[in-house]
C-alpha cells in the first residue's frame, strides 16, 4: 500500500529553512545536468483546468510530478514521489496533498533568490497579505535580517502586521505603496493582480524585486518602467518562463525588455551569468514555479517523515 500524506502532515514537516537548503542543492544539480525539469502542461475543458509539472533529481535519487486542478479560481494539488535511485528502480514512494508543499516551496525559492540577488536587508516591501504573502513574510523575516517590513494590501491587515511585528521583534507595518517602496532593498509581490501594482520609478537603486503572484502569460504585477530599469530579469528556467511569465512575455512583446537581460537559475548556478554587476543594479526575479522546487520540498518532507518513523 502506498503512503498518502495530508496537508497537516506536510505542513508539519516542510520546514522552510530545510526546504531552502534543499532548493539550493537541487539548483546546483540542475546546473550540472544532474536534475531535469518537466515544464508545466495545462489543459482546460469548460471551467475546469488541469495542470502538471515535475522533475528528476538524480543526486537525491528522486523524481516526482505535481498534478492540480483549478476550478473557480481555487487550486487543489497532489504530488507523487518516486524512488529513482540505484535500488529504487523507479517505484512510487508516496503521494502528498501538496497545497502545503506549494506554500513552503514558493517562499523558499524567493529566499534563495533574495539571498543572492539583494544588495541589502534593511527594509522589505511586501505587496499582498494573502496566503502566499503571509508565508513569504514568515520565511523572509525568519531567514533574512530585515530591520523592518512594510505591507501593502487593499484590505485592512494592520492587526496581522502588529502580530507579525511582535513575533519577530521588528517593525511590520501596513503602508501605502509609495511609503513601502521608499528605500526598500527587497520588494516582493504576491497578489492575484493581473495589472502592475506600482510605478517602477519609485524603486530604489539596487532594489531586488521578486514577482511571484501569477504564472499566466496574460497578467503581470510589474510595470514597463520596472522592466526597463532592471539590469537583470532572473527566471527559474527559461524553457518554461519564456512562455508563462507575464512580465517576460509582455515585456518582450512591448519592447521594454530584451532577451539579453534575461537569465535563469541554471545559468546563474553554473557561473554562466551573474546576478548583478553593481550594487546599484535593479534585479527582478520572476517566479512561476517549477517542478524541481516541488520535488525539493517533497524530499524534505519524505526524509523528515522517514527519520521520525525510524
Amino acid at each position: 500500500m502506498h503512503t498518502f500524506f495530508d496537508n497537516e502532515t506536510v505542513a508539519a514537516h516542510a520546514d522552510v529553512p530545510a526546504v531552502t537548503a534543499a532548493l539550493q542543492r537541487a539548483l546546483h544539480s540542475l546546473a550540472t545536468g544532474r536534475a531535469a525539469v518537466l515544464a508545466r502542461q495545462r489543459i482546460d475543458c469548460g471551467a475546469v483546468k488541469l495542470s502538471t509539472m515535475g522533475a528528476i533529481w538524480l543526486d537525491e535519487g528522486l523524481a516526482g510530478e505535481k498534478v492540480y486542478t483549478t476550478v473557480d479560481g481555487r487550486f487543489d494539488f497532489v504530488f507523487n514521489l518516486f524512488d529513482v535511485g540505484a535500488q529504487g528502480r523507479g517505484r512510487h514512494l508516496a503521494s502528498f496533498a501538496a497545497d502545503a508543499l506549494t506554500l513552503a516551496r514558493t517562499p523558499a525559492l524567493t529566499v534563495v533568490a533574495a539571498w543572492a540577488g539583494t544588495a541589502g536587508t534593511r527594509k522589505l516591501a511586501l505587496f499582498g497579505a494573502g496566503v502566499q504573502g503571509r508565508a513569504h513574510l514568515e520565511a523572509l523575516m525568519q531567514l533574512m535580517p530585515f530591520e523592518q517590513a512594510c505591507v501593502v494590501d487593499t484590505a485592512d491587515v494592520a492587526s496581522w502586521c502588529a502580530e507579525a511585528s511582535a513575533r519577530w521583534g521588528r517593525p511590520v507595518r501596513q503602508c501605502a505603496a509609495t511609503e513601502a517602496l521608499d528605500g526598500a532593498e527587497v520588494v516582493v509581490t504576491a497578489t492575484r493582480s493581473k495589472q502592475p501594482l506600482f510605478d517602477g520609478a519609485l524603486l530604489a537603486p539596487g532594489a531586488f524585486v521578486a514577482a511571484v503572484g501569477t504564472s499566466l502569460p496574460t497578467g503581470r504585477e510589474l510595470d514597463d518602467t520596472t522592466l526597463r530599469r532592471a539590469r537583470r530579469v532572473v527566471v527559474e528556467w527559461k524553457p518554461q518562463s519564456l512562455l508563462e511569465a507575464g512580465e517576460v512575455v509582455i515585456g518582450l512583446r512591448e519592447g521594454c525588455l530584451d532577451e539579453s537581460r534575461i537569465v535563469d537559475l541554471a545559468e546563474l548556478y553554473s557561473g554562466q551569468a551573474r546576478w548583478r554587476d553593481s550594487p546599484e543594479d535593479i534585479v527582478v526575479f520572476k517566479s512561476v514555479g517549477i517542478g524541481l522546487a516541488d520535488l525539493a520540498a517533497a524530499s524534505v518532507v519524505w526524509r523528515a517523515v522517514q527519520g521520525a518513523a525510524a
